[in-house]
């Protein structure tokens, strides 16, 4: 059995940094979002329990306003970890350098769709904020504001997607090392 150690890790380039910085920004504000939510569904329970006078606007506001920040603003952090759910059955037969040029042909794919999926969020953001879009309830709550909080959680997803992708063809995803059963083998 041979020793190797790693290779001296190479430091991403800038705007890939950048990214994945916006990233980790962006997982604080979904943070945010769940706490906000459990405040507000908190605020309610004890409301409607205690004092029958429920916090008005809680769905609404958990279900246009939480949820898509919490779960949006959690996918490029989710992406930057490579920690979303990925079936490799037939990626993990391929040599090593052969699945990392697979992996970045999707990547270049879904990033692609991606970037589609940001345009047409933003146009239907712009279209809500032109007639400043409410829920139907009572009081009316706003939704169109968070409208462009999905076209920036989408909008990073497709920029840190672009940038594993980079890294899948440059050969240094920080996971690699555990796919190179060669390296076992010794």
């Amino acid at each position: 059995m041979t020793d190797r150690s790693d290779p001296p890790a190479r430091r991403a380039p800038a705007a890939l940094r950048l990214i994945d910085g916006l990233a980790g920004l962006f997982a604080y504000g979904a943070a945010a979002a769940l706490i906000l939510l459990a405040a507000s569904v908190f605020v309610d329970v004890v409301g409607r329990s205690f004092f029958n006078a429920p916090f008005t606007g809680t769905l609404e506001m958990t279900a246009n306003w939480w949820m898509p920040t919490l779960t949006l603003f959690a996918f490029a952090y989710t992406e930057r970890r490579q920690e979303h759910i990925k079936v490799t059955i037939l990626l993990d037969a391929l040599p090593l350098r052969m699945r990392q040029i697979v992996e970045g042909a999707f990547g270049v794919l879904a990033t692609a769709l991606l970037i589609a999926l940001t345009w047409y969020t933003l146009v239907d953001a712009l279209d809500s904020a032109g007639y400043r879009e409410t829920t139907s309830s009572r009081p009316p709550v706003a939704i169109w504001p968070f409208k462009f909080v999905a076209v920036a959680g989408i909008g990073l997803f497709a920029l840190q997607y672009a940038a594993s992708t980079c890294r899948y063809f440059l050969g240094h995803l920080p996971r690699y090392h555990a796919y190179d059963t060669d390296a076992d083998l010794g």
